[in-house]
């Protein structure tokens, strides 16, 4: 008996095929229609321009997908790295605890750590020169 997976694999290719000669035959059609209206080679020009700008817009959505998935993994990386540090700070601290040399040189550090958590610099945004141009200043 066939599994569902592969079942399902037979059937989405079946519909794959089906759906890719129902494309070539629009194709076909459009390009009969194009001719009767504007002659062989205008026809086939116009449906490779609209092909290549298909294939270019899909392009460009795909780099936008691609740096969106980009920065997601990025983000993750960030919050994966901070709860690896904050588990690793927790599973040491009982041995911190128990030495009384270890414990006070920790607080600092630990005080420093959590201050500069806290106090992250802003990003500043670049501002552009202001334009005097039409402020009459030049004359």
């Amino acid at each position: 008996m066939i599994s569902r997976l592969k079942r399902n694999a037979i059937f989405s290719g079946v519909i794959a095929v089906l759906a890719t000669i129902g494309v070539i035959f629009l194709v076909v059609a459009a390009y009969i229609a194009l001719a009767e209206r504007y002659g062989d080679m205008r026809a086939s020009l116009i449906l490779a321009g609209s092909a290549f700008g298909l294939a270019i817009i899909t392009y460009i959505v795909m780099k936008f997908v691609e740096r969106a998935a980009r920065n997601r993994q990025r983000e993750r990386a960030k919050v994966d790295t901070s709860a690896l540090l904050t588990v690793a700070a927790l599973a040491a601290a009982p041995v911190v605890l128990r030495s009384r040399a270890l414990m006070l040189l920790a607080v600092p550090l630990v005080a420093f750590g959590g201050l500069s958590l806290l106090t992250k610099p802003k990003k500043k945004k670049k501002r552009r020169p202001e334009d005097t141009s039409s402020l009459g200043k030049d004359i």
